[in-house]
């Protein structure tokens, strides 16, 4: 599929599971199958890996690195019952028909960071995720699934309110529920509109991180977009224990929002430094650079890693799916 970055769709491969039978874990079966996967998903024109771990040491020796979160949201009913001005009417319709629903959902993708361009298998895990149809409600600009209260619970499936007037009509078809749930809950990123303007109750109950491993630097750091308006250039050396043909010294220029990259071997100035897991949480804008520098995982002199930090700001990185 499709994972946008910086304005831009990167292609990636998406690993769903990965399982292994108890009586013959602990052999090396599991990195076996993982490295012939990544080998065979970069030959396919995959730049990038993009999983949810059950485990992260596993992952992390197979060069992944967290790449951006996922947030689940709760809130009683009432929080939503304030009058938004010029709130929308929402209107029931076929939760069955992606398609119109994918082209409401386009915006997201080029604003933000992280947001997959679904295939049909996530739209049906997004909008089926008990194996039955949710309610879906939408107008022109966006729309909210939603499925039948339990427990006096009302789960969110999936949403896209990219304006006042849909988040308004959004806001007031959950505060309807009050009568029959105690709380509201959803998935979204770390400034969800829901979470922006819910009142009273609001509550973050979790935060997971889902893991990256770039699969062709190169081919990475020229398909995602970079900040408009930017010109900058930056030289860095990466280590790759895995897929060699990622280690070594680039030379990235961006200009008019895209990268322009090349392999070198001399460099005028010295260039930063960092293993392939490092690059990965720095490429999503999950980790800034400055960060993973004072960490110890970024290396190189202050100036050099100030441009890495101009190159890769942007959204923090967030994906509502799991798979």
């Amino acid at each position: 599929m499709d994972q946008w970055f910086g304005g831009s769709p990167v292609p990636v491969q998406a690993v769903a599971m990965v399982a292994v039978d108890p009586a013959l874990r602990g052999a090396g079966h599991g990195k076996a199958m993982m490295r012939a996967l990544l080998m065979e998903a970069r030959a396919a024109g995959a730049v990038l890996s993009v999983l949810c771990p059950a485990t992260l040491p596993f992952y992390r020796g197979l060069g992944y690195g967290c790449g951006g979160v996922t947030c689940q949201w709760s809130a009683p009913p009432t929080a939503f019952a304030a009058p938004v001005s010029g709130a929308a009417v929402l209107r029931p319709t076929d939760p069955l028909d992606a398609a119109p629903l994918a082209l409401l959902r386009r915006p997201l993708l080029a604003d933000g960071n992280g947001l997959p361009e679904r295939t049909e298998a996530l739209w049906t895990l997004a909008l089926c995720p008990d194996g039955d149809p949710a309610d879906l409600f939408r107008d022109d600009d966006g729309y909210i699934a939603i499925m039948p209260p339990r427990d006096r619970r009302l789960a969110v499936a999936d949403h896209c309110l990219p304006s006042g007037a849909t988040l308004g009509g959004a806001m007031g078809l959950l505060a309807g529920f009050r009568a029959q749930v105690d709380r509201v809950t959803w998935s979204g990123g770390p400034n969800d509109p829901l979470a922006l303007l819910a009142g009273d109750g609001l509550r973050l109950d979790g935060q997971e991180e889902w893991m990256v491993r770039p699969l062709d630097v190169a081919a990475a750091l020229e398909k995602r977009g970079y900040p408009a308006g930017l010109t900058e250039s930056a030289t860095f050396e990466i280590r790759d224990s895995l897929i060699f043909g990622n280690c070594g010294r680039y030379h990235l220029e961006v200009a008019r929002s895209r990268g322009n990259i090349s392999q070198i071997e001399q460099v005028v100035e010295a260039p930063a430094r960092m293993e392939i897991g490092t690059f990965a949480s720095l490429f999503t804008g999950h980790a800034s650079a400055r960060a993973l520098w004072r960490a110890g995982l970024l290396h190189g002199e202050e100036k050099m890693i100030d441009r890495l930090q101009r190159i890769f700001c942007g959204a923090a990185p967030w994906m509502p799916d799991r798979f």
